[in-house]
């Protein structure tokens, strides 16, 4: 096996054991064992186990910007290209979802560095492309006037729970769920009045 391909194969076999036992259950050990590799060979490519787990967030978060740039371009309004980023995050195994649950989650495990670091990506590649959407929604009249970095987080809000595989089990298909979550958002819980 290539040296990339070895590293490709800590990568995977790391993030399924990330997403079943956490960050701190997680030994170097378990993964080389898990791996078939030497604790050396590991160190070989991932300076310890936090760069690993930060290997693994910084992926995934650069696949969700290639998702969010795809549904931008594709998108019209602001609830389409919602809809699309959503639809395709949803569309993902629940392991690669978990990882969006593993970063919030597990984040403050690792070094006020690390954290800082990828607290700033994070938002750079995902929040604050969300929230710039709803912004430009706003700006076009689409939505109502509102703060787009508050709305983000709620609209956010909604859509977290799903990406707990333990969440789905009662909560059910996302892919069910997503057109009642932006319903509730873009149209607002309240019964329309008629007009009189």
């Amino acid at each position: 096996m290539t040296a990339h391909a070895t590293r490709d194969h800590i990568l995977a076999e790391a993030t399924r054991l990330f997403v079943e036992e956490g960050y701190v259950g997680l030994s170097m050990r378990q993964l080389a064992e898990r791996v078939g590799v030497s604790k050396a060979g590991l160190y070989y490519h991932f300076r310890d186990k936090e760069s690993l787990f930060l290997a693994i967030l910084t992926a995934n978060l650069l696949e969700i910007e290639k998702i969010i740039q795809q549904a931008r371009a594709a998108g019209v309004t602001a609830r389409d290209k919602i809809e699309r980023i959503f639809r395709d995050i949803f569309a993902r195994t629940p392991e690669q979802q978990a990882i969006i649950r593993l970063a919030s989650q597990e984040i403050d495990h690792l070094s006020p560095e690390a954290r800082a670091s990828f607290r700033q990506l994070y938002h750079q590649k995902f929040t604050f492309q969300i929230q710039a959407i709803l912004q430009e929604g706003i700006d076009a009249g689409e939505l109502r006037p509102m703060d787009a970095r508050r709305a983000t987080w709620i609209l956010l809000g909604m859509m977290y729970p799903y990406f707990y595989p333990s969440h789905r089990k009662e909560m059910g298909d996302p892919m069910q769920a997503l057109d009642l979550m932006l319903t509730i958002f873009f149209k607002g819980a309240n019964a329309e009045t008629p007009e009189g």
